[in-house]
This record gives C-alpha cells, structure tokens and sequence, in this order.
C-alpha cells in the first residue's frame, strides 16, 4: 500500500456501447493488479474503481494506499481543491504523485 499507480487506457469501439475506456491500478510492491472498464473517461470514474476495488482491496490486507502515481491527465490533475479525482485522495488521505511530461521512466514500476 506504499504506492500505487493508476491510468487509464482506451479499450476501442464497441458497437451500440461506443467508447470503452479501463481504469488499471497496480501496487508497485505486489504488482497486484485491478482493472476495471467504463464506458467514459473522467475523473469520477478514476475515483469509482479507487472506491469499488482498490481501497476495499487494502482495508482487507489492513493496509492503507499511502501514495498514487498518475500520468498529468485530465481525469487526475485539475485544480486541487474543486477537481474530484483530489478531493477523494483527500478524504482517503493518500498523496497524490504525478509523474514528469514525457518521462515514462518516472513511471514508478
């Protein structure tokens, strides 16, 4: 539960569903994986699969997610104390990293 990264990645097009996006979490220590689809992108649906399977996931290990490192998307950067995606690390009280614009190798895995 040190730190965990979360992204997001479009699946495709399905026909009568449209879009299909997977939210993916991984513990960088266990590289224990969650994943997760939707059918939109934002920063509700970062939050729901945090919710749903990632926090239910450690609380169940006794643990807590103490850190989570994003790429600078939209669905996980806004203005920090109005954008949802912070407000919920707030309240689970988990520091949120972004990694550096264009350096997948600050990706932490």
């Amino acid at each position: 539960g040190y730190l965990g990264a979360q992204d997001s990645y479009y699946v495709g097009n399905i026909k009568g569903v449209g879009h299909i996006y997977q939210q993916t979490f991984i513990d960088t220590y266990s590289k224990v994986v969650l994943a997760k689809l939707y059918d939109r992108k934002h920063a509700l649906i970062a939050d729901d699969i945090l919710n749903d399977q990632v926090v239910p996931f450690f609380e169940q290990q006794e643990l807590r997610l103490i850190r989570i490192l994003t790429v600078r998307a939209t669905e996980y950067c806004g203005i920090r104390e109005q954008h949802e995606y912070n407000l919920y690390l707030a309240i689970e009280d988990s520091d949120h990293t972004k990694t550096k614009a264009k350096s997948p190798q600050t990706n932490g895995i």
